[in-house]
């Protein structure tokens, strides 16, 4: 973009399309309000440059009257005249100069968003000054009408509606410019998962995809000397150390190279990590059938230029499918998160899938969730089978005489030591949480079926101790105080009575030990139906860990750099000519809209 101002020197380079009339001013002809061919003007005053396209895009096919709509520039100096103090000529020779920067509506005008780029307009002064101040309530905003130009394109889907494809600069929640990053990451392998101290050890590779159209045209060694936006991610919950690993990328590089030079302005980064994270989120109600979620939080700090601080602009992380899109084949690289097939290196769980997910309203936070199962076999062979053979001896106390009190007694204050023991062991493998996991549940239940046993071999050893030759102090106490008459220690009848209560203890135990087992693989499946609920919105991707790769609904993979001749088109913007290196974000913008 020129940096000079307009000077009228080169006046005579413009021929008017009418006579100035101050009349005209107010009320503006037909023939002043057409759209000017760039074609016709390079023609008339021998303005042959390479950038400059056959002719200027046509303005939308809705009608509008208001400044705030899209209009080709001649009309909007025309309406704005005599704020402007511009005459017919003068709005002609403008509307030329910003035509050879490939700014041709009040829209490619908004989009320059910064004052610093109204400032550099190859205008007068105060016009610069007026289109700056003026930017907001004058201009053409795209983002305040897509909904209408999704209404206008029919059903509103991504492929039908080209305002919502191939948009690396969009907006903040207070209107401002922000880039957009595209994140996809491949998880190398989970080494350890410590669930004592909530840490876990991950390796992965982070890639970084964004649209520069400054690079179209232009070499590697140009790029890397241009002023490129460059942006910069930390991981929020590492715990040490959160820089990559040597050997990384940490200057823009073109994604590929068409004659030595950047077609589409596809810019990435890629950098490894060995870290330890923290997955604070961890919910042990299930253990030992449990699922965790291990987060890889990712941050993008303002993006800076190379130049000054001063430039730095927001930073809005998405997924592999774009900041509109819903599939990895929407996004820049085509390729979304993946799990290399050995990247499972734990002891007591598998990597069962791999979430991404940004927040509803696209910030500069973007959170993968590794999601991994438990296998349960480590505890339940050293915890919860020991318990059941515990309980299941416990039975066999039954078989000592009703009268032998003290050996029934003292065989299940074993059991309950032996309990203990095992209580130990449950403790040993958690951290202290303030609720009572699956398995501690199992032992707390065991516990209180011992306990149970305890006061049934008391209370039928009381309640057949009735005898006449026995004398009152060598009977047991009489908890009742004489209103339940004791059976006599030579009846049948408790005895037959203990034998049901057994038989029906044991059927009911077998039973809630089914129940129970079956209870948490279902809250196991209810977990992996809630996630795939949650893969349906917008901007959340989810990988099913057996494949290692594809997002939603799609598994075929595409490698990054062999995409098709008809997504290479798109990649480009019109798909016929491959943009110059001159070409800027606004040209960019409006080529990806057609």
């Amino acid at each position: 973009m020129a940096g000079s101002c307009y000077d009228s020197e080169d006046a005579h380079l413009f021929q008017p399309l009418s006579p100035p009339e101050h009349a005209a001013f107010a009320q503006p002809s037909t023939k002043d309000l057409q759209v000017v061919s760039l074609s016709s003007i390079s023609r008339d005053t021998n303005l042959e440059s390479p950038r400059a396209p056959h002719s200027i895009p046509r303005s939308r096919s809705r009608s509008r009257t208001v400044p705030q709509s899209s209009m080709p520039i001649a009309q909007f100096f025309l309406q704005n005249a005599q704020e402007l103090r511009l005459d017919s000529a003068m709005a002609e020779q403008c509307t030329a100069r910003l035509a050879e920067e490939l700014l041709f509506s009040t829209e490619d005008l908004y989009l320059l968003s910064e004052k610093e780029n109204f400032m550099r307009l190859p205008l007068p002064m105060y016009v610069r000054r007026w289109l700056a101040d003026e930017r907001q309530g004058r201009l053409f905003n795209p983002e305040a009408v897509v909904e209408e130009v999704e209404e206008s394109q029919g059903d509103g889907s991504y492929e039908s509606n080209p305002a919502r494809r191939g948009r690396s600069l969009s907006f903040n929640s207070d209107g401002e410019a922000a880039h957009v990053v595209e994140v996809t990451v491949q998880v190398n392998s989970v080494t350890a998962i410590n669930i004592k101290r909530i840490l876990f050890d991950v390796d992965f590779t982070l890639m970084l995809d964004w649209q520069d159209p400054s690079a179209m045209g232009l070499s590697v060694k140009e790029i890397e000397a241009m002023t490129s936006f460059n942006p910069e991610v930390v991981i929020d919950n590492a715990v040490d150390n959160d820089q990559p690993l040597a050997g990384g990328c940490s200057a823009p590089r073109p994604n590929r190279l068409v004659d030595g030079v950047c077609p589409d302005g596809h810019l990435k980064k890629t950098n490894r990590y060995r870290l330890s994270l923290t997955c604070n989120g961890l919910d042990l109600r299930a253990f030992p059938f449990d699922t965790q979620i291990l987060p890889i939080r990712l941050k993008a700090r303002k993006g800076t230029l190379k130049s000054t601080e001063k430039d730095a602009s927001d930073v809005i992380l998405v997924g592999p499918e774009g900041l509109n899109g819903h599939d990895k084949k929407h996004g820049l690289r085509r390729m979304g998160h993946t799990v290399k097939m050995q990247a499972e290196r734990l002891a007591d769980f598998k990597i069962q899938s791999l979430m991404g997910l940004r927040s509803e309203l696209p910030d500069r936070w973007y959170e993968v969730r590794i999601i991994v199962e438990r296998s349960p076999g480590h505890a339940v062979r050293n915890v919860a089978v020991p318990c059941l053979v515990i309980l299941t001896f416990s039975f066999t106390i039954y078989a000592i005489p009703m009268s032998e009190l003290g050996s029934r007694l003292e065989n299940t204050a074993t059991c309950l030591l032996a309990m203990m023991a095992f209580q130990g062991v449950v403790n040993e493998m958690l951290p202290p949480v303030s609720y009572e996991t699956a398995l501690g549940r199992y032992v707390t239940a065991v516990y209180i079926i011992l306990m149970f046993h305890g006061v049934e071999h008391a209370l039928f050893s009381t309640l057949t101790s009735k005898s006449d030759s026995i004398a009152p102090r060598d009977r047991p106490i009489d908890i009742f105080f004489g209103t339940v008459e004791y059976w006599d220690a030579n009846s049948s009848y408790m005895h037959g009575v203990e034998a049901i209560l057994v038989c029906a203890e044991l059927v009911l135990i077998l039973f809630i030990h089914v129940a129970y087992v079956l209870y948490l693989f279902w809250l196991r499946r209810k977990g992996k139906a809630k996630r795939l609920r949650e893969a349906q919105r917008a901007g959340v991707s989810l990988v099913d860990a057996r494949t290692g790769f594809g997002t939603r609904a799609t598994q075929t993979r595409i490698p990054t750099g062999t995409t098709s001749a008809a997504t290479r088109s798109r990649s480009i913007g019109s798909g016929h000519t491959t943009p110059s290196a001159g070409a800027t974000l606004l040209q960019s913008s409006r080529q990806s809209k057609k």
